[in-house]
């Protein structure tokens, strides 16, 4: 086992290396000049005091950064490199720029010592080693200690500054081209931004031990249950399902969607398991895209809001008074809540920023989100409507008498219908919960000055609990009902086959024996017979005998008669005596026979009498055997009857049940499409539950609304209390339950949550984890009772800013493995390996096999797309949930690359799109969604194309100046449009970046399910074909397999689009004004040529959304389309960028 300080060490280096961030983009921050006579103090001095952000009355804390000595961090890579012998890879990575050092002052120039800050990176590049923790808290130390004495009293001494200044300059030779400024509104809170947002939460992990961060550090190889849900697999596990998916299990309350639409199984086996089912308190949801993982958050979410409602009710005092532990001497107490509601509170935690907001700014949506038959009732509901609906600021104000106090300011939005609640905001950084803490007293004052109390919605609640719990019951009884059923089925086919089998068995025996008795009864009479006949005969012999021994008697008597005298002649005598003595010998020879035939006549009867008996028994054991083989048949026959009237009365039953039942033994995707049990009654029943509870929160509320108010004074001033963090920490239950979601990004996180200690947070959520560094996420772990991380792994990768190779150094002088430290390690990965029920996607039954709770069903992309990720990235395990065929094509175009991106791909795609356009320009309408993303794995192709399309308006830009819909992939993950363009770049030059480019599939599975209805790669064909494996061969093979049984929905023609248009010239300029004609408006344009056109009334007419786009001060561009005497008139308009 890895030893847990080496794991944090390694990670807590990771951070150092990535800190000093700093973008040369960024408005807020601007180029240090070198001032006239190198008189610093003067220059910033004068830039303070033109400076809005620190002549706000509101900006206490304002300030000033400084920024010394920015540079590339691929200069570090190159040391680390160099010192370590390590060769460079074809990975894109992410390095930018960093800051050496960084130096704050407050607003009146005095030096904010303890805020000295100076990156690790910089270390390594100054000294070309890392440095062990030891010597660079040496070398901090004692150059903090210097900067201190530098700087000390200088504030109001221009000479003592200067000197100091200059002198930093020239110990680390720096000019001031490499120096930046930034003012800050709040030094305390603004600086955070520079520092690694999660080393001190690191620090603090490896002296904490909570169950979660345990299991999150070292996984749970014990008790595993794999979610097979596949018949055809060895692992197929029914009775899993079959015990998760009961009814009982199932949750009761539901976020108010359409009702129509029920969760897909997975989806409903992960809110079955996090309702209550599994006892674990941290798990993983793998969602491939377009799975539907925002849908089952939801309603985890209302069931959550649902139990706390429930607890809230059956408490029996509502008004939670404080202790005297939560008492405070300035007349702000608050009460405690009890912790088996605060641990249902949700936060949603993300390191993708889009993520975060994504989640917080849908759930409150009315039209997007609600289901119409529930609008009312929310409306109803009324949680905070009202103020959801208008933008909510906190601003300090003097009165009359210079005293500064808040002031809350509400200004209603113009649409006050937007958002059905109050429901969730996103929190983190300390504006976002300044405006949380300010919409809270917003809350608190209404209703202490607007709401009406209403008692009666604990026992309206309770009824619709009871209601829907009944619901749930009587559907758990069918369900068991139908278990017995099916149990029966088993049992009666099993007694069926088991019949058979024996009556076969005994029928084969029975025969066997009967043909053995048989051939031993026939050998028995044969005997007896034989004997009777002997005995007859031994009869006769034995007569003649008693015949013959009766003459001889005879015989001798009359001898004896005849006997001579005694004065008879000696010769008579003689021949009497002879005569005599034959006779006895004939005598003695005839009673020695019927001796013997005597004995003879018994021993045949005794043979005779022994064979009659074997013969009579075995006659019975036939008869016995013939009568045991047909009762064994009636008693059968009788379970069987039995077994088959009970079959009957459940099937009776069932079939005047419209319940759909649970069927493991039905296809794999009608499986997964299918939801048992529940049908849309019990879900708009599900959702008037959710709509009830946020009427029990809205008056337990009321009931505390001095604890409310409390819980946001509480939480602006937390300094006041850093010696009784119980009290930070019951204000945070409070806010919690007043705005029911909280979001925050890994950056912002550990700021938020500074002063709450471990298991302070309900029920975390981290959203698009694949895409988060494992470090990240562990200060949230250990704060949490509750974790679920959903994401996953086979698309976006954290983003790099070391290559492989290097990571591999850090590995090995950390001792720790790529679980830890990788380049696809993530939170998601390392809570995979922690959750309890999961799915092993490959044979071996490894942690690199095993994934969280996975979901099958895709609801976004048609065909090919949905082929192309199931197939290179899902082991073909997800099923289409969106049946259909979009079009799709590689357009093979090659050209020399420069930093990857080739020109010719380049002007391609401006002339395929540009006659996109033509035939829909709503696709460069910018008050509609986007319909066309293009896409490409590198960062210079993704800028280039941006810069190239914008000339015909079609890249878009946010607030920030970036582009929204061109970009590298990493900037996609999350979002959806009806066409994508995946634009490869690269040459034969840079072979090795495009091999790197498809080497796994994370790339090319997100490019592919961002596209709704159509994708299209742009490339150099052989090039990439040329790399080899499976990524790049799969996906052209699916593209090709396509053509094939569909070519009318392939577009791969390259000649037809570099022919079209190319005599046309695009000219570009502003709306310079719009007027109305006879029959329509008309507008007049100035070029950015400085030339005068016109956009005529027919023109105007023709041009789709022309209100919006044709719109005084507007930046267009157009063809021209005729040349008057006076005028020239243009056609083609479309909106750019300015």
């Amino acid at each position: 086992m890895v030893d847990k300080k080496n794991i944090i060490d390694a990670w807590i280096m990771i951070e150092h290396l990535s800190e000093g961030d700093i973008k040369d983009n960024d408005k807020a921050i601007f180029k240090l000049e070198s001032p006239k006579e190198n008189d610093f103090y003067s220059y910033i001095q004068s830039n303070i005091t033109n400076n809005k952000i620190c002549n706000d009355i509101n900006n206490q804390n304002s300030g000033i950064v400084l920024y010394f000595d920015v540079f590339d961090f691929i200069e570090v890579i190159a040391i680390l490199r160099e010192k370590y012998n390590l060769k460079p890879t074809n990975e894109e990575l992410n390095t930018g720029k960093k800051f050496s050092f960084a130096l704050y002052f407050d607003q009146k120039l005095n030096y904010m010592q303890d805020m000295m800050f100076f990156a690790e990176s910089a270390y390594i590049r100054y000294f070309k080693k890392i440095p062990n923790k030891a010597d660079f808290k040496i070398f901090e130390d004692e150059l903090k200690k210097e900067l201190a004495q530098l700087f000390d009293e200088s504030s109001e001494d221009a000479y003592k500054f200067n000197k100091a200044f200059n002198k930093v300059l020239k110990k680390f030779k720096i000019s001031t081209d490499s120096c930046r400024i930034q003012f800050l509104k709040n030094i305390e809170s603004d600086a955070t931004n520079l520092h690694s947002f999660f080393i001190d939460d690191l620090e603090n992990a490896k002296e904490i031990s909570t169950a979660n961060l345990n299991v999150y550090l070292y996984g749970n190889t014990k008790n595993r249950i794999n979610l097979d849900s596949n018949n055809t697999s060895p692992n197929f596990a029914p009775n899993v399902f079959e015990d998760i998916l009961q009814p009982k299990n199932y949750p009761l309350g539901r976020f108010p969607g359409n009702t129509k639409f029920a969760l897909s199984l997975m989806q409903q086996v992960a809110v079955n398991l996090s309702a209550g089912y599994d006892d674990t308190t941290i798990r993983s949801v793998n969602g491939p895209p377009g799975t539907g993982k925002t849908t089952l958050l939801k309603d985890i979410f209302a069931e959550l809001i649902v139990k706390q409602a429930y607890d809230i009710a059956k408490l029996r005092d509502k008004s939670i008074k404080a202790s005297k532990e939560t008492a405070d001497s300035d007349n702000i107490s608050i009460g405690v809540l009890p912790e088996i509601i605060t641990e249902n509170n949700i936060v949603v935690a993300s390191s993708n920023n889009g993520a975060v907001q994504n989640i917080v700014n849908e759930l409150p949506l009315t039209k997007e989100q609600i289901d119409e038959k529930f609008i009312e009732e929310l409306k109803e509901a009324n949680y905070f409507c009202n103020i959801a609906n208008s933008k909510v600021l906190s601003k300090r104000e003097e009165d009359e008498n210079g005293k500064k106090h808040e002031t809350i300011l509400v200004k209603p939005n113009d649409d006050t219908d937007k958002f059905w609640g109050l429901f969730s905001l996103e929190g983190g950084r300390y504006a976002n919960m300044k405006h949380i803490t300010a919409n809270v007293k917003c809350v608190a004052k209404y209703l202490n000055e607007e709401y009406v109390s209403d008692s009666d919605v604990y026992a309206e609640f309770i009824e619709q609990y009871e209601r829907v719990s009944n619901i749930r019951k009587e559907t758990q009884k069918f369900a068991e009902k139908v278990s017995k059923y099916h149990k029966e089925r088993i049992k009666l086919d099993q007694l069926r086959s088991l019949y058979d089998t024996k009556l076969k068995d005994k029928t084969e025996q029975f025969n066997s024996d009967f043909v053995e008795a048989n051939r031993a009864l026939k050998k028995i009479v044969e005997e007896r017979k034989q004997a009777e006949h002997l005995l007859k005969e031994n009869s006769i012999y034995l007569g003649k005998t008693r015949e013959t021994k009766a003459s001889v008697k005879e015989y001798v008597n009359m001898l004896q008669k005849q006997k001579p005298g005694l004065f008879s002649s000696k010769n008579k005598k003689s021949e009497y005596q002879l005569k005599i003595n034959e006779a006895n010998e004939r005598f003695k020879n005839a009673l020695d026979k019927e001796i013997y035939y005597n004995n003879e006549e018994d021993t045949l009867q005794d043979r005779i009498k022994d064979l009659t008996e074997k013969e009579a028994k075995y006659s019975a054991k036939l008869n016995a055997a013939q009568q045991d083989l047909e009762a064994w048949k009636l008693s059968c026959h009788e379970q069987i009857s039995q077994l088959e009237q009970s079959v009957q009365q459940f099937s009776s039953v069932l079939d005047h049940n419209d319940v759909m039942s649970l069927d493991m033994a039905q296809d794999y995707d009608k499986l997964h499409l299918s939801n048992p049990w529940f049908n849309e009654y019990y879900r708009e029943g599900q959702s008037k539950l959710f709509i009830k509870a946020l009427k029990v929160r809205k008056q337990f509320l009321y009931e505390n609304r001095k604890n409310v108010m409390a819980a946001a004074k509480i939480w602006d001033s937390q300094n006041k209390y850093i010696e009784r963090k119980n009290i930070i920490e019951a204000a945070w239950g409070w806010i919690n339950l007043t705005i029911p979601v909280i979001s925050s990004t890994f950056a912002s996180f550990s700021r938020m949550c500074k002063n709450l200690g471990v298991n302070t947070i309900g029920h975390l959520f981290i959203d698009e984890a694949g895409q988060a560094v494992p470090q990240a996420s562990v200060g949230a772990i250990f704060r949490s009772h509750n974790v679920m991380v959903v994401g996953d792994p086979s698309q976006i990768k954290p983003v790099l800013t070391m290559d492989s190779n290097i990571l591999n150094m850090l590995r090995e002088h950390f001792g720790v493995t790529e679980k830890y430290l990788s380049n696809s390690a993530s939170t998601q990965t390392l809570t995979d390996c922690a959750s309890r029920y999961g799915f092993y996607k490959g044979e071996d039954r490894s942690d690199r096999s095993w994934i969280g709770i996975p979901l099958w069903v895709h609801r976004r992309c048609l065909d090919p797309m949905f082929t192309i990720s199931n197939r290179i990235s899902y082991n073909e395990f997800m099923v289409q949930g969106n049946p259909g065929n979009g079009k799709t094509g590689w357009f093979d175009v090659k050209g020399k690359a420069n930093d990857k991106y080739v020109k010719e791909q380049g002007e391609f795609l401006l002339k395929k799109i540009k006659k996109m356009i033509e035939e829909n320009p709503a696709i460069i309408d910018k008050k509609a969604k986007d319909i066309i993303y293009v896409i490409s794995p590198f960062t210079n192709v993704a800028y280039m194309l941006s810069q190239k399309l914008k000339e015909i308006g079609f890249t878009r830009f946010d607030d920030h100046g970036k582009p929204k819909n061109v970009g590298t992939i990493h900037t996609f993950q999350g979002k959806e449009a009806p066409i994508v363009f995946m634009v490869l770049g690269a040459d034969q030059q840079s072979a090795g970046a495009a091999r790197w480019a498809v080497s796994e599939p994370n790339m090319m599975n997100v490019a592919a399910t961002r596209a709704k209805k159509e994708f299209y790669i742009v490339g150099d064909k052989k090039l990439y074909m040329n790399c080899g494996g499976d990524v790049i061969t799969e996906t052209y093979e699916v593209i090709s397999k396509y053509k094939k049984q569909y070519p009318e929905l392939i577009d791969d023609d390259v000649n037809s689009v570099m022919e079209y248009n190319n005599d046309i010239t695009r000219i570009e300029g502003v709306i310079a004004d719009v007027k109305r004609g006879k029959r329509a408006k008309y507008a007049e344009v100035t070029g950015y040529d400085n030339k005068t056109y016109t956009i005529d009334e027919n023109i105007f007419s023709q041009t789709i959304n022309a209100e919006n786009i044709i719109s005084k001060g507007n930046h267009i561009s157009f063809v021209i389309k005729s040349q008057g005497p006076k005028r020239t008139y243009i056609k083609d308009i479309m909106l750019i960028a300015p």
